[in-house]
């Protein structure tokens, strides 16, 4: 009885690890966007609620075609023919918290002043749109980055 207690042992352990430690399967994307050719318009250019708004917002097509008038050559025709029609770009959601936290982009960016790399890491350079988060969106990592940027530690400060 022992042995059949260790070995589920050992399996819930090397489950736990792999759910915890492993990266989640990445996403594919509607639309190739390369982060590099448009970086010179800063990500507020198409993220219109990064610096005021609680989330930044994930483009839409309306957004592409205030400076595309046709489709770009990385951007299926089927695809740009719904952006054009005022279809919404079916974006794959990466990045997600738990209800009960409040996460503002407002609050970081323009308060706490930090720059889109702190969380995004270097897409700004990245030729294809992310397929997972740049970092993990759990207590650990956000305690951490609050004691290094001097943000509040209060639980009040995010959970509601």
């Amino acid at each position: 009885m022992s042995r059949v207690l260790r070995l589920l042992i050992v399996v819930l352990i090397v489950a736990a690890a792999w759910i915890l430690v492993l990266p989640a399967r990445g996403v594919d994307q509607p639309i190739a966007f390369n982060h590099a050719k448009h970086g010179q318009l800063g990500c507020v250019a198409c993220h219109d609620g990064a610096r005021a708004g609680t989330r930044a917002g994930i483009p839409q097509g309306g957004t592409c075609l205030k400076c595309h008038a046709t489709a770009p050559a990385s951007v299926k025709a089927a695809v740009w023919d719904g952006v054009a029609s005022g279809r919404r770009i079916g974006w794959a959601r990466i990045t997600r918290t738990a209800d009960h936290v409040l996460f503002s982009h407002r609050r970081h960016v323009t308060v706490g002043r930090l720059q889109c790399v702190s969380c995004h890491g270097e897409i700004a350079t990245s030729q294809r749109p992310p397929v997972r988060a740049s970092i993990r969106l759990d207590m650990d990592g956000c305690m951490s980055c609050h004691k290094r940027e001097g943000g509040s530690e209060d639980c009040i400060a995010c959970h509601r």
